[in-house]
């Protein structure tokens, strides 16, 4: 007999923050074993996590009550995102997608994609109708996740790891 998940999407809170810190631990280590050099200990550190909490900006996907992934959803965009050939949102303040972080053992089981889906359906809540957000060129997981889910590829940045791409979606209020 098949058991069924209980997934829910929350914001996060204070009281889940070492589980937060457990979920992106394994997901670093992951990606370091996988050879994707894209997180360690300086990003995202814990104070940078912390302040995703405290600002009411991170939501997480739960399975039977215990996170399993997280991403986090503002306004804040890189400076370097300015020298990127946007082709939707100009006018309008797009939502950025920071850090969505599947755990190390809920990976390869759709869990990415909802919690990308959750964090669009909240965004266009919030009066968002476009999304930014950049991607490790070697993540090609998150590439293809992004790329799947309907995001257009606007440009490149390059951070202290090396190049990211930048994606853009139109928001329909349909996810």
């Amino acid at each position: 007999m098949e058991r069924k998940e209980n997934l829910k999407i929350r914001l996060a809170a204070q009281s889940d923050f070492s589980w937060i810190l457990s979920l992106y631990a394994g997901a670093t280590r992951k990606m370091r074993d996988e050879g994707i050099d894209q997180w360690d200990e300086r990003y995202p550190d814990r104070e940078i996590l912390l302040q995703d909490v405290e600002r009411g900006e991170m939501l997480l996907l739960t399975m039977d009550g215990k996170p399993v992934s997280a991403v986090v959803l503002n306004a804040e965009q890189s400076p370097e995102y300015k020298a990127v050939e946007w082709h939707i949102g100009r006018v309008d303040p797009p939502g950025v997608i920071h850090r969505l972080c599947v755990g190390a053992q809920a990976q390869g089981k759709g869990l990415g994609k909802r919690t990308l889906e959750a964090a669009e359906r909240r965004a266009y809540s919030l009066g968002y109708r476009t999304i930014r957000l950049d991607t490790f060129t070697k993540n090609p997981a998150a590439v293809k996740l992004y790329e799947s889910a309907g995001y257009s590829r606007a440009g490149n940045v390059t951070f202290c790891k090396g190049t990211f791409i930048c994606f853009e979606k139109l928001l329909d209020g349909e996810t």
